[in-house]
C-alpha cells in the first residue's frame, strides 16, 4: 500500500509538471514584458545607488585595503609590462617574480631600518614641546643680526601666533608620530594582523594586474553602448593622471628623500633619516608638501645645533638658515629639473585646491587622504569637465588631445578600445536605421 501510494504521488507530480520543450513553446507565443517608464526607471537606479552607499557604510573597513590593493597594482604594472616585453617570460611568470621582490624587500626593510627610523622618530617626537619652548624664547627677545637689531619682544602679534599654535602643533605631532611609530613597530614586530592585511592587499593587486582588462572590460559593459566609448576615453586620461602622480611621486619620493639625507649628513643635522623619510613622505602633497617637510629640519637646526659638527662653529640661526637653504635648493631642483620630466603638468592643481583637498581627506580617511587628495581632484575635475561639456553640447573631449602610442600596456590599450567601441556603436546606428528604412510603412511615410 505505501509502495502504491509512493507511485501516484510520483505520477500526479510528473502531470503537473509540463515537460521542457512545452514551456519553451510556451515562452515562445507568451508577449514580451512591457518597457520600463522613466518613473520606474529612476526608482530602481535610487534603490541601487542606496544599496550601494548602504554597502560601503556596511563595510568601511575594507575599502582602506582594497584602495590600497589599486594603488599598489597600479604601480606594480608597468613594472610587470616591462620585464615581460624585455624577457622571454610569460605575462603571469613575470608577475611572480615581480611580486616575490616585493616580498623580499618587505622582509628586507623591517630588519634594516624600521629600528633606527623608530628610536629617531621617538627622539624628534619627544623634543618637540622643547623645540616650541625655545621658539617662545627666541621670539620673546631682540636679536642682531649684522649689526642691525630686531626687536621682536615689542610685536603683540608674533606671541599671540604662538600661543594659538603651540599647543596645537604638540598635539598634532604627538598623535601623528604614535601612531606612525605605532604602525612602524606593528610591521617590525610583524604582528599577526599585520601580515594578514598585507597578504590581502598583494593577493588582490595581483588579481588586478593579471585580470586587469577583463575587470575594466566588464565594469565599462555595465554603461549603455553609446556611452562606452566615452567611458574609455575617460579611462584613457584618468590613467595618465593617477599614471603621473603615483609612479612621478614615488620616483620624486625616492630622489629627494635621498638628496635630504645625503645632505643632512653632510652638515650633521641630527635625525637625518626621520628627517630624509619625512620629506620623500611630503612628496605627495604638492606645492605645499616641501614647505611642510622644512619646518621640522629648521627647528632642529635652530635647537639642536650643538649636537653638528657644523651647528657648533656658527650661531643656531646661521645654521637654520643653511638648512633652510639646502631645503630650497632641492625644491627649486626638483621643480625646474625633475617634475617636468618626471610628472609634466597632468595635474595642474592650484595649492589652495590641493590644501583644501589634503584636509578634507584628512578627515575622511587620515594620512591615506592626505597623499591621495590630489590625484582625486583631478580625477573629479576631468569628470566634472566632462559633464559640463554634455551639459553645453560641446564635444566631450577636445580634438587637440595628443594621440597615444600603441607601446604601454594599459595606456596603449585603451585607446584602442575606445575606438573600437566607437565604430560599434556606429555599425548599430547604420544597422537600425537600415531596418527602420526597410520596414513597410517607411517607404509610405518619406513619400
Amino acid at each position: 500500500m505505501r509502495r502504491q501510494g509512493y507511485q501516484n504521488m510520483e505520477t500526479e507530480s510528473q502531470e503537473l509538471t509540463p515537460p521542457a520543450a512545452t514551456i519553451e513553446e510556451n515562452a515562445g507565443t507568451l508577449p514580451a514584458s512591457p518597457t520600463w517608464s522613466i518613473r520606474t526607471k529612476r526608482a530602481v537606479v535610487s534603490g541601487l545607488l542606496v544599496a550601494l552607499l548602504l554597502f560601503f557604510y556596511q563595510f568601511r573597513g575594507v575599502l582602506i585595503p582594497v584602495i590600497m590593493s589599486v594603488v599598489v597594482a597600479y604601480v606594480v604594472l608597468p613594472l610587470v609590462n616591462l620585464l615581460h616585453q624585455r624577457t622571454r617570460l610569460t605575462r603571469t611568470l613575470s608577475i611572480v617574480v615581480v611580486y616575490l621582490l616585493i616580498l623580499a624587500a618587505l622582509l628586507a626593510i623591517p630588519i634594516t631600518t624600521i629600528p633606527s627610523i623608530i628610536s629617531e622618530a621617538n627622539a624628534l617626537i619627544e623634543r618637540t614641546p622643547t623645540y616650541l619652548q625655545d621658539l617662545g624664547d627666541f621670539l620673546s627677545r631682540p636679536f642682531t643680526v649684522a649689526g642691525f637689531t630686531v626687536p621682536l619682544d615689542q610685536y603683540p602679534i608674533l606671541d599671540q601666533v604662538y600661543a594659538s599654535l603651540a599647543d596645537n602643533v604638540v598635539q598634532i605631532a604627538q598623535s601623528i608620530g604614535r601612531e606612525s611609530v605605532n604602525v612602524l613597530g606593528n610591521v617590525a614586530g610583524a604582528t599577526l594582523s599585520t601580515i594578514g592585511w598585507i597578504i590581502i592587499i598583494l593577493v588582490l593587486s595581483f588579481y588586478m594586474v593579471k585580470d586587469f582588462r577583463q575587470l575594466f572590460d566588464s565594469t565599462v559593459h555595465l554603461i549603455p553602448l553609446p556611452y562606452q566609448g566615452d567611458a574609455y576615453r575617460l579611462g584613457v586620461e584618468i590613467s595618465q593622471t593617477w599614471n603621473a602622480f603615483l609612479r612621478g611621486q614615488l620616483l620624486l619620493c625616492l630622489v629627494v628623500g635621498t638628496a635630504t639625507f645625503i645632505l643632512a649628513l653632510m652638515v650633521g643635522l641630527p635625525n637625518a633619516l626621520v628627517l630624509a623619510l619625512i620629506a620623500g613622505i611630503a612628496e605627495f602633497i604638492p606645492n605645499l608638501g616641501p614647505a611642510l617637510a622644512a619646518i621640522p629640519a629648521i627647528l632642529v637646526a635652530l635647537f639642536q645645533s650643538q649636537s653638528s659638527w657644523l651647528g657648533m662653529n656658527m650661531s643656531p640661526l646661521l645654521y637654520a638658515v643653511i638648512v633652510l637653504g639646502i631645503y630650497i635648493l632641492i625644491q627649486q631642483v626638483e621643480n625646474i629639473v625633475l617634475v617636468p620630466r618626471i610628472i609634466g603638468r597632468s595635474l595642474n592643481l592650484h595649492p589652495f585646491v590641493v590644501f583644501l583637498g589634503a584636509v578634507a581627506g584628512a578627515n575622511v580617511a587620515g594620512i591615506l587622504g592626505i597623499l591621495l587628495a590630489a590625484p582625486i581632484l583631478a580625477t573629479l575635475r576631468l569628470l566634472l569637465l566632462y559633464m559640463f561639456r554634455k551639459l553645453s553640447d560641446l564635444p566631450p573631449f577636445p580634438l587637440s588631445e595628443p594621440a597615444l602610442s600603441r607601446k604601454s600596456g594599459a595606456r596603449s590599450w585603451l585607446p584602442w578600445r575606445a575606438a573600437r567601441v566607437s565604430r560599434e556603436v556606429a555599425t548599430d546606428s547604420r544597422r537600425e536605421t537600415a531596418i527602420e528604412a526597410s520596414k513597410p510603412g517607411a517607404a509610405g511615410d518619406q513619400g
